[in-house]
């Protein structure tokens, strides 16, 4: 019986830390790594092909300025989502292409983009 409710009291525990990282309340841990790991996005996604970011090492906006520069760009988490899932549906006509990002890579780029600065 003791074991039984040690059970039940460590799948609650797993099924609150879910719902509250599911809504948007994650550790500072869990954050730093979506930060770095939608760092590590912009680069190997080629988002430094068009867009500069200071924050990234290296070369950025290679192509000069066909995005804008992003060191200090900051947006609403949904538009954001929006725009990153399909840019072309956001905005018809845009340069930027629909780089099939999955919704994981997206949530990592907002995150990264929205980075707190000094």
């Amino acid at each position: 019986m003791k074991a039984l409710a040690w059970l039940l009291v460590l799948s609650l525990l797993t099924g609150c830390a879910g719902a509250s990282a599911a809504s948007g309340t994650a550790t500072p841990d869990a954050q730093a790594a979506s930060i770095e790991r939608g760092w590590a996005l912009f680069r190997n996604k080629g988002c430094v092909t068009c867009h500069v970011n200071t924050r990234v090492e290296g070369h950025t906006g290679v192509l000069g300025s066909v995005g804008p520069n992003l060191t200090g760009y900051t947006n609403d988490p949904d538009f954001l989502r929006r725009w990153l899932a399909n840019p072309p549906a956001v905005r018809p006509g845009t340069r930027m292409p629909n780089l099939r990002l999955s919704e994981a890579e997206i949530e990592d780029l907002v995150a990264f983009l929205n980075e707190p600065r000094p």
